[in-house]
């Protein structure tokens, strides 16, 4: 299974939580994790400039996948369907669903109502896990 991990997974990483580092180690093991191109953005724009050296090592082990126009397309429509349903999902968010499901990727997030066009224990994962 191919993972993506969602900005929330990267922070924790960042601020050096344990868990996080242990649950990718364990990631790593099994395949090589990715992010969006919009969890790259969200990430460094609230990066301080002493942290970009950290930031850039940790996000320079993660294969960084880009929106497209199919992507695009697909998170515009989620934003529009879920608002029809009176479901608020923010650009970012619909992007980084879409990208999971465009590559058959399963997202790492602990924010799972955020991604409601994804099915907890399917595609979406939620970490760390609160069961």
């Amino acid at each position: 299974m191919s993972l993506l991990l969602d900005t929330n997974f990267i922070i924790g990483l960042l601020r050096g939580s344990q868990p996080y580092w242990e649950h990718l180690e364990r990631l790593l093991e099994q395949a090589a994790p990715e992010i969006s191109a919009v969890t790259r953005a969200e990430i460094y724009a609230g990066c301080h400039p002493s942290e970009e050296r950290e930031t850039e090592r940790v996000l320079s082990c993660l294969r960084t996948t880009p929106i497209n126009s199919e992507i695009a397309d697909m998170a515009g429509r989620y934003v529009y369907t879920f608002g029809r349903r009176g479901i608020t999902l923010h650009l970012e968010d619909a992007l980084i669903g879409a990208t999971a499901v465009c590559h058959q990727l399963s997202l790492v997030t602990r924010n799972v109502s955020h991604f409601p066009m994804l099915a907890l224990d399917k595609n979406l994962i939620r970490f760390p896990d609160h069961h």
